[in-house]
């Protein structure tokens, strides 16, 4: 970090979830300057305003060089990830992104490579293990994770590349609660449409002999998120992103995060958007690795390409198509 008292921060990408994520909780944190925007928008005036930007660039490389920044957080569609990320690291500012890190395993394999080479903080938003009733349930299970893991990410329609989009999380959630990496992997799609797939069930069995299934339906009628875990005499069942129960020995403890028990909590809070953006700025100061570092997010995205490969979907980005990002659309993710 900078001699500065308050970390600068840099912003690439000021669409909807930053406006509802990353920058409310970044303008209450007093140590915290907002120094620079970039924005593609023709007059973004009324975004430094809002928000209290120091000033605006029209590129990466344009801010970097005007501004001393402590770091950058990356919230531009995934196509755009791994030029941005690898721009601030080889100016050796420390950077949080969104998920993924990249299109493709081996983008984000060489900015972890290159995040351990500069000696840089670099941390990707799988944001629901930062969420309260995640978090809850996967204390359940102490050091040694779940034996058993259901995680569950359903909505109604698809989308280009639904399972990458859609499912990311639940399958980071799922390496997450079992404690291990993959040893097998089995998964079946359904549609017609490889691009835009009507959903994708999996299978994993990890090696720490938990196993652990997804389910990512795009045929639902209505969007729902929650993930059930088992082992060692107790059970988990987190319904996202309100409540999660936990039983241990014929007993269940049941919290809801509800107005009245959460300071009328929003999507915010009880995601985990805001812990990730405090996680991130603790590691900055503390210098250790974050929760869901850049070397983690790959260890993700590669389980990720196995689902997808043995449901016989794409691993790649389909050539000359371009992703709409959540970042710049509304709902939620």
């Amino acid at each position: 970090m900078s001699a500065h008292t308050r970390t600068r921060v840099g912003i690439v990408g000021a669409g909807n979830i930053a406006s509802i994520a990353q920058l409310p909780t970044l303008v209450k944190r007093e140590d915290v300057e907002l120094a620079a925007l970039v924005s593609r928008r023709p007059d973004p005036g009324p975004l430094m305003r809002r928000w209290g930007f120091g000033a605006a660039y029209g590129t990466v490389e344009e801010m970097l060089t005007a501004e001393g920044l402590d770091a950058v957080f990356v919230l531009t569609p995934r196509s755009e990830h791994a030029h941005a990320v690898e721009a601030c690291l080889l100016r050796d500012v420390d950077v949080f992104c969104e998920k993924p890190l990249a299109p493709s395993v081996e983008e984000a394999e060489h900015l972890a490579d290159l995040a351990n080479q500069r000696g840089r903080i670099l941390m990707v938003d799988f944001n629901r293990r930062y969420a309260p009733v995640y978090v809850a349930g996967r204390d359940a299970f102490g050091a040694t994770g779940a034996t058993f893991c259901v995680a569950q990410k359903n909505r109604p329609g698809s989308e280009y590349r639904a399972t990458f989009e859609n499912a990311i999380h639940m399958v980071d959630l799922l390496r997450w609660y079992c404690g291990g990496e993959p040893v097998e992997v089995t998964a079946h799609s359904a549609g017609d449409d490889p691009w835009e797939e009507d959903g994708t069930a999996a299978m994993v069995r990890f090696d720490s002999g938990a196993t652990g299934v997804l389910m990512a339906a795009r045929t639902a009628g209505a969007w729902s998120e929650k993930l059930d875990a088992y082992g060692f005499g107790r059970t988990a069942e987190v319904r996202a992103p309100e409540s999660v129960s936990i039983a241990v020995g014929g007993t269940t403890t049941r919290r809801e995060l509800s107005a009245e028990a959460f300071g009328w909590a929003t999507a915010t809070e009880t995601l985990g958007f805001a812990e990730a953006v405090h996680h991130f700025l603790d590691r900055i100061s503390d210098r250790q690795a974050p929760l869901t570092s850049g070397r983690d997010a790959v260890a993700t995205q590669r389980l990720l390409d196995q689902i997808l490969e043995a449901a016989g979907l794409p691993t790649r980005e389909q050539e000359g198509r371009r992703w709409a990002s959540h970042a710049t659309s509304t709902g939620q993710r």
